[in-house]
Order: structure tokens, then C-alpha cells, then sequence
């Protein structure tokens, strides 16, 4: 296969290209490279007139605070240009499979879990609602001009690669100096952490099983891991000793419980392999040594 993935200097797009790549004929572009090998800053619309089998477009902005502040940048990464991908893709390309990445922040606070495909979206972030027109677009031009697309609603990804969010914060913390460390919130919310290399092996059981159809996809673990026992596992890991104190106050934008039902792709035959504890000992040891 033929495979683009936009966005490869990233967290998700990086892994992604290191792996497809060991199997296809794999081009990885975005706007800046970060020290990332192989990946190209060519104008990413101007390729795909190159005809290929798949893009994988982990493009876009993911900073859900940002996007409150910068709501126009963020509706151009997260909007804006999944329309052009599928514009041009229509015009170049109409037999191109596209694999948007999306959120499970479309969601915003779920009224019940598990949160399956069609529990109600109700973003609370200009991010969540960008994520969520990233999908009806999909959905629209396969329904239009019967494009091969799909989304994948990424619940709370970590692992190596990743140099920001709850873990890596949390590492900096561990490593202050400091005998007590404050973190927001109460310590009762929770999350569902998937590992980035069990993404990657989701998006490779979509590409070859998936019907492309413009339908939604979730993608986690189906755990449900409360914060403060979670940070206090990392802290262990960490071999961080000190006291851990919460400030009682909410984020704007933060949902405060997920857990993710995974049944609809794991009919297609995909089982996150990855447990908590592994991967944050696989997380910890590449951020020592990067």
C-alpha cells in the first residue's frame, strides 16, 4: 500500500509513520519537523494527486485549552483543512481511504458508562465542537460523493513520544524537587488511557476491516482509571516519594469521567494489548532517555 500520513512530526502521527513504514511505501509530511527522520514539509494537498491507498491524517491542533483562546486557529487545523483534504482527495483521488483522527471530546461530560458510538455529543471545548465537525464532514462526503472515510474518536492517548499532558507533566513534577506536588482538580476524575502503539494497531485493523463508510469509531482501553490512584502508580514508577494535593478547582473544557466502549471495533477483531502499568513503565523509561 501507498500510505500518507499528515501531521508525522507529532505524538500519534510520529508512531504512526514509523510503523506503517516498515511494511509500505509510507510519506510522512507536516508543516514543521521537529527532528523527525524522513518526514518531508512539503505542502500536503499538493500530494495527493500521488495517488495514495490510505492518508492518516493526525494533522491539526489538540490543545484544548488553546483553542478557547485561539478558537479561529484551532477551527482552521481541526476544520478547515480536513475539508480540504477531502476536497482534494475528491478531485485527485476519489478512491483514497481517509482515516481522520478525533477525540473523545466530543463527548463531554457522558451521561452514563461506558461511552459507546451513539451516546450524545456534547462537546464542552471549541476543540470538542471542531472534532465534531471534522466527523460530519467525513460522514457528509461519503454520503455525497461516496468517499471511502472514517473517524476514530481517540479517548486519553499516552506513551513514548509524547512530551506534554498528564504524564509528562506529571514527571516534571515528580522531578521539581519538591517534597508535595499540587495538581488540578479533585483526584475522582477519571480517564481511559490507550497506549500509542495499541492506536497504531487499531488504525491497522481499520485500514484492512473497516467498511469506510464515514462512520465513528471509539478508541481506548475500556478501563476506567481514577486520577489520584493512577498518579500515585506513576509516582511509584517515578520513585517519587513526596505528598500529592489536589486543588479542588476544575479546568474549563475537561470532562470529568470517561471510559470507553470499544465493542464496535473490536468486532473487527482489535484488543488494546497494553496495560497501564507496562505502558507507563515503557513511558517512563523513553522519557529518561530523551
Amino acid at each position: 500500500m501507498k500510505i500518507l500520513v499528515t501531521g508525522a512530526a507529532g505524538f500519534i502521527g510520529n508512531a504512526c509513520f514509523n510503523f506503517f513504514s516498515k511494511k509500505n511505501e509510507t510519506v510522512g509530511v507536516d508543516h514543521i519537523n521537529n527532528g523527525a527522520k524522513n518526514i518531508i514539509t512539503d505542502p500536503v494537498l499538493s500530494l495527493i494527486s500521488k495517488k495514495f491507498d490510505v492518508i492518516i491524517n493526525c494533522a491539526g491542533s489538540s490543545n484544548i485549552q488553546n483553542s478557547f483562546t485561539k478558537t479561529d486557529n484551532d477551527h482552521k487545523l481541526n476544520v478547515i483543512l480536513v475539508q480540504e483534504l477531502l476536497d482534494h482527495i475528491r478531485t485527485f483521488s476519489p478512491h483514497t481511504k481517509l482515516i481522520n483522527l478525533s477525540s473523545a471530546a466530543v463527548y463531554g461530560n457522558p451521561k452514563k458508562l461506558p461511552i459507546d458510538e451513539n451516546c450524545e455529543t456534547e462537546p464542552l471545548s471549541p476543540y470538542g465542537y471542531h472534532k465534531l465537525k471534522s466527523e460530519q464532514l467525513l460522514a457528509g462526503y461519503h454520503q455525497l460523493y461516496n468517499l471511502n472515510t472514517l473517524s476514530i474518536r481517540i479517548f486519553s492517548a499516552y506513551g513514548p513520544g509524547l512530551k506534554r499532558q498528564f504524564f509528562y507533566d506529571l514527571y516534571k513534577k515528580f522531578n521539581s524537587g519538591k517534597d508535595q506536588i499540587e495538581l488540578i482538580g479533585t483526584g475522582n476524575e477519571s480517564r481511559d488511557f490507550i497506549f500509542i502503539y495499541d492506536i497504531v494497531e487499531a488504525i491497522d485493523t481499520l485500514i484492512h476491516k473497516a467498511a469506510f463508510n464515514g462512520e465513528v469509531y471509539n478508541l481506548g482501553s475500556e478501563r476506567e482509571s481514577f486520577i489520584l490512584p493512577t498518579a500515585k502508580l506513576f509516582a511509584n514508577i517515578c520513585n517519587y516519594k513526596g505528598d500529592i494535593k489536589f486543588t479542588q478547582k476544575q479546568l474549563d473544557g475537561y470532562p470529568l469521567n470517561w471510559k470507553a466502549d470499544i465493542g464496535k471495533i473490536k468486532a473487527l477483531g482489535f484488543l488494546p494489548k497494553t496495560e497501564l502499568e507496562e505502558g507507563l513503565r515503557s513511558y517512563f523509561n523513553w522519557i529518561k532517555e530523551n
